[in-house]
């Protein structure tokens, strides 16, 4: 009888197939979420990343022809050139229309590379008149693979503007 017990008490202990199997599943379930959660979030810290170098391009361009007074013959190349990558490009975004449907003037066009990401920059104004001062705007824009390349046209956009003011 003692015998009888003692097997019993045994077969009690431990985990059967069947109960290994579902936390092993469960297990896997899990870490198949944390690995899409991981990616997705670096996804968007990439995104995030090359939006606001495309913000801080855009602003570090317009302040520097701003400097200039807006010169008409600015050209961020003779600036930037020896400090950045950045060359004349006949690839870019669209130049923005004036809140009258009037297109702005194309100072030129930009490729600039950053952190292996090329970015294109389309500059652009607008000549003042008597009453306004100067517009000068900057829009960036880059490939979604974020690779040199034509812009197809529903790519990221930041698009950035400032008046020139002279007294």
């Amino acid at each position: 009888m003692n015998r009888t017990l003692k097997n019993r008490k045994s077969a009690r202990q431990g985990f059967t197939l069947i109960e290994v199997m579902i936390s092993i599943l469960i297990v896997m379930v899990l870490a198949t979420g944390a690995m899409g959660y991981q990616y997705h979030s670096t996804r968007d810290v990439k995104i995030s990343e090359v939006q606001a170098t495309a913000a801080r391009l855009a602003m570090l361009l317009l302040e520097a022809w701003k400097g200039q007074q807006g010169d008409t013959t600015f050209d961020p190349t003779d600036v930037f050139g020896s400090e950045m990558s950045i060359q004349s490009s006949m690839i870019g975004p669209d130049v923005p229309t004036h809140s009258m449907g009037v297109s702005l003037t194309t100072l030129g066009v930009y490729e600039v590379v950053v952190g292996g990401v090329h970015y294109y920059v389309a500059l652009s104004y607008e000549d003042p008149s008597a009453l306004e001062p100067m517009l000068l705007n900057a829009t960036v824009g880059w490939r979604n693979n974020y690779t040199q390349g034509e812009l197809e046209g529903h790519e990221r956009l930041v698009r950035y503007s400032t008046f020139l003011v002279s007294y």
